[in-house]
């Protein structure tokens, strides 16, 4: 009866180190994927400060006038240029 009982003791604690070698190396994935997504995440960030920046330099009015005048070839309204309805 002894022997049973160390032999399941036995198993125990060989199941034991397995499984916490396994937790052990399944954390070490885990934390490399992280730092890989907080990598990418990194990246994204700059990404998009680039664009905002890029967006605010597209909506400023010189911007938007200068691609009116130049390109499209509108004209820059001036008081000729402007009928009043009574």
């Amino acid at each position: 009866m002894m022997r049973i009982i160390n032999l399941l003791l036995l198993c125990g604690v060989v199941f034991s180190g397995f499984e916490l070698v396994n937790q052990r190396y399944q954390s070490r994935i885990d934390y490399t994927k992280l730092a890989a997504l907080k990598n990418q995440t990194y990246v994204y960030d700059k990404e998009y400060t680039k664009l905002e920046l890029e967006e605010g330099t597209f909506a400023s009015n010189l911007v938007l006038q200068d691609l009116a005048v130049n390109k499209l070839g509108l004209i820059q309204v001036d008081k000729n240029h402007v009928i009043g309805i009574k």
